[in-house]
């Protein structure tokens, strides 16, 4: 099945206000005070930061679940999105941008006050000059996910010669195997990091690791079989046995008991010998 069957790509936009300001004034009197010249850039917060906290940890946890979800695409922008994951990801992105909304609408109710708030803080260092009004600041926020077919070669359409037509579908095709290349090490690399980790931290008798240890890895177990979009049976196999030797203890088992704990860490150990192996990774290295 060709790849235009099995994914599309996804565009994440998202952006916010900064709430900073460069002051000229400030900067040059605090060069005079010191007698220096290009010293640095003197950045007002304008808005107290906790004020902006829910907004930017919702943005954050969009992006972070974007990049956890699709895959590397071509550098345009986009990324891959497999038509496996399409509906999961699209229900939480809706769930982000709701709640992304909800808390600009909040934000804005209480503009006011934070810029009272800001006038009392700065002092002779606030102008009025440097907040937007509550229209002109409702347009710095915005959310979207936009998503966009992959091009077939053949769609190559152009007013060119039947030679030139060839080699920009040929260049064309070349592209979709060096995305699909990469998106494919991509998994691997992922696989290769989680389990590293874990072998990292079982491997110090008294290292201390926190519940995520074991749920990162049960976590991407389940997203990979929706991510294998080159139905590749090894990365099958091994998705397999990481769930069945190294996700089957809580991580309260692996702090107390050192024999399992030991056991574990070998299995990891085990896996990440296997995998280095496998052409993905060393492609990829």
């Amino acid at each position: 099945m060709p790849i235009q069957n099995k994914a599309m790509i996804a565009h994440l936009h998202i952006s916010t206000w900064t709430a900073r300001k460069f002051d000229r004034r400030v900067t040059r009197e605090i060069e005079d005070n010191y007698a220096a010249s290009n010293s640095g850039r003197y950045n007002k917060i304008l808005i107290a930061t906790e004020y902006l906290g829910k907004i930017q940890k919702i943005a954050s946890a969009a992006r972070a679940y974007h990049y956890e979800n699709t895959l590397p695409w071509m550098d345009n922008g986009g990324r891959l999105l497999p038509t496996a994951n399409y509906f999961t990801y699209v229900q939480q992105m809706d769930e982000y941008r709701a709640e992304f909304l909800r808390e600009v609408n909040a934000f804005l109710d209480s503009y006011p006050d934070y810029q009272q708030e800001a006038r009392n803080r700065l002092n002779g260092m606030y102008s009025i000059e440097d907040y937007p009004d509550i229209d002109r600041l409702r347009q710095k926020y915005a959310f979207s996910v936009r998503m966009a077919p992959i091009a077939d070669a053949e769609d190559f359409r152009v007013s060119l010669n039947d030679e030139d037509v060839k080699a920009i579908r040929e260049d064309y095709r070349k592209q979709l195997e060096d995305g699909l290349r990469e998106a494919h090490q991509d998994l691997w690399k992922r696989l290769h990091g989680v389990v590293g980790h874990m072998l990292e931290r079982l491997s110090t008798a008294d290292a201390r690791f926190k519940n995520s240890l074991v749920e990162n890895i049960r976590d991407i177990c389940r997203l990979m079989p929706k991510l294998n979009i080159t139905e590749d049976p090894l990365l099958d196999q091994m998705v397999d046995e990481i769930k069945q030797k190294l996700t089957i203890h809580a991580p309260e088992v692996l702090r107390n008991d050192p024999e399992i704990r030991s056991d574990t860490a070998l299995a990891a150990k085990q896996i990440i010998e296997k995998m280095r192996h496998y052409a993905p990774l060393r492609e990829a290295s």
